[in-house]
C-alpha cells in the first residue's frame, strides 16, 4: 500500500464553495494517474481552521464598485474625456509632470537625448517652484495643457524651438491610454478583484505559523497526527511519500528538518521515520530558508559557504515549480540532495499557482517518475 499524506496551502477553508469536491478530485487523480494503484491511502490534514480569521471579512479589501474620496491624479487620468491631464494637474501639477518625465524618458532600448532631459529638468525646477500655477485655471483642455507646460519648461532649460511640444503631447497619450488600460480594463479589475483577497489571506496565514503561539502549535500538531497515523498504518517497505502544496511544503520542510520533531514522529510510531519522497508544490520553502525564518536555519548554510542538507528522514525530494506562478520558487540552489522540477500548465499569473492540480499532464509525468525510483507499479 502506497502511504500519502497531502499538506494543502494558505486559503483554503472547508467553508469555500467546493472545497471537499476539489480535495476529492485531487485524491483520485493521485490514486489513479500518478500512483496508479488501488492499493492507496492518502490523508488531508486540514489546518485552514488555525489559519487567519479576518475579522471584517477583507472589508479592508478596496472595491471597485464603491466610491471613495480622490486623493491622487491616478482616477483623473483615467477618464477619457480629452482634459485627463489637465484634471489630474490640478489637482497635483508636480505629480503629473513626473509621470509625463516617466513616460517621455523612460525607453530601455535607448538613453534619452541630452535636450530631452535639458527640458524635463527644467520642467521638474518649475514644478517645484510653481505648484500649483495660475495658469492652470485659464487653460481648457489637454492641447492647451501641453503647449503652456512646455513653453514653461523650455524657457527653464534656456532651450527654443526643440519640437518639444508633440513629445510632450505623446507623453501625455501615452500617459492616458496606459492609465484607462489599467483602472477600467476587464483583465486589471479582475485580477485586482481575484488576487488581493487570496493574497491577503496568504500572508495572513504565513503570519500566524512563523509567530511562535497556539496556532503554530495546532497547525503542527494536525499535520503531525496525519504523519502518525499514516506511518502506523505503512507496513515495512511501504512507499511513504509526503505532498505539501504552497505554505503546506513549507510546513512539511519546518517539521522535517527538526531532529527533535523527526525523533517525537519516529516515537510516536514507533519506528525510525522514513520519507520515500518529499514533493513540494508551487512552494516557498526555499525562500524562507534564504530568509533564514526556520527554527533549524543556521548561519552555517548560506551562499557564501554550502547549501542546507536535505531533511535526514527524506530520501528524495522534488520541488515542482511554474514560471508563471509567482508564489513558487526553486530549491537546488539552496537545498543539497534537492531536485527542481518545472511545470508548465499553460495558466497565466493569476490562476497559477492553483493550477497544478487540475492538469491531468501533471500527474502522468509525476507517475512516470515515481517508476522511475519504484514507487509506482
Amino acid at each position: 500500500m502506497v502511504q500519502v499524506v497531502f499538506v494543502h496551502g494558505v486559503a483554503n477553508r472547508k467553508s469555500d464553495a467546493g472545497f471537499d469536491v476539489n480535495v476529492a478530485i485531487r485524491d483520485r487523480r493521485f490514486k489513479e494517474l500518478a500512483f496508479s494503484s488501488a492499493d492507496f491511502t492518502i490523508r488531508n490534514p486540514y489546518w485552514g481552521e488555525f489559519g487567519a480569521d479576518p475579522q471584517w471579512k477583507l472589508a479592508s479589501v478596496p472595491k471597485f464598485d464603491a466610491v471613495y474620496q480622490a486623493l491622487g491624479i491616478g482616477a483623473a487620468l483615467a477618464q477619457g474625456d480629452g482634459s485627463e491631464i489637465l484634471v489630474a494637474a490640478r489637482i497635483d501639477f508636480a505629480a503629473v509632470v513626473g509621470a509625463l518625465s516617466v513616460s517621455a524618458l523612460s525607453d530601455a532600448n535607448e538613453a534619452p537625448a541630452q535636450d530631452q532631459e535639458l527640458f524635463w529638468m527644467g520642467a521638474a525646477r518649475y514644478a517645484a517652484a510653481q505648484p500649483k500655477p495660475a495658469w492652470l485655471a485659464t487653460v481648457t483642455d489637454d492641447a492647451q495643457f501641453c503647449d503652456r507646460l512646455r513653453k514653461e519648461a523650455e524657457a527653464g532649460a534656456a532651450i527654443q524651438g526643440l519640437g518639444f511640444l508633440d513629445k510632450v503631447k505623446a507623453a501625455a497619450d501615452k500617459i492616458k491610454s496606459g492609465a484607462s488600460n489599467l483602472v477600467n480594463s476587464p483583465f486589471a479589475r479582475a485580477g485586482r478583484e481575484k488576487i488581493t483577497p487570496g493574497l491577503a489571506i496568504f500572508i495572513g496565514d504565513v503570519f500566524r505559523y512563523l509567530r511562535a503561539n497556539d496556532a503554530r502549535t495546532q497547525i503542527r500538531e494536525t499535520i503531525s497526527e496525519a504523519i502518525i497515523a499514516a506511518g502506523k498504518q505503512r507496513r515495512p517497505a511501504e512507499p511513504f511519500v509526503l505532498i505539501g502544496h504552497s505554505m503546506g511544503g513549507v510546513i512539511l520542510y519546518d517539521l522535517l528538518s527538526r531532529s527533535e520533531t523527526v525523533e517525537s514522529l519516529s516515537a510516536a510510531i514507533g519506528t525510525k521515520l522514513e520519507i520515500n519522497l518529499l514533493l513540494t508544490v508551487g512552494s516557498q520553502v526555499a525562500l524562507f530558508e534564504e530568509m533564514k525564518l526556520y527554527e533549524a536555519s543556521t548561519s552555517e548554510f548560506s551562499g557564501q559557504t554550502k547549501p542546507v542538507p536535505r531533511p535526514e528522514a527524506v530520501k528524495n525530494w522534488w520541488n515542482a515549480f511554474d514560471k508563471m506562478d509567482v508564489l513558487s520558487f526553486v530549491t537546488s540552489p539552496i537545498f543539497e540532495g534537492s531536485e527542481d522540477f518545472s511545470v508548465d500548465t499553460i495558466a497565466g499569473v493569476l490562476d497559477a499557482h492553483g493550477a497544478y492540480f487540475s492538469s491531468t499532464m501533471f500527474y502522468t509525468r509525476l507517475n512516470a517518475r515515481l517508476k522511475n525510483i519504484g514507487l509506482a507499479p
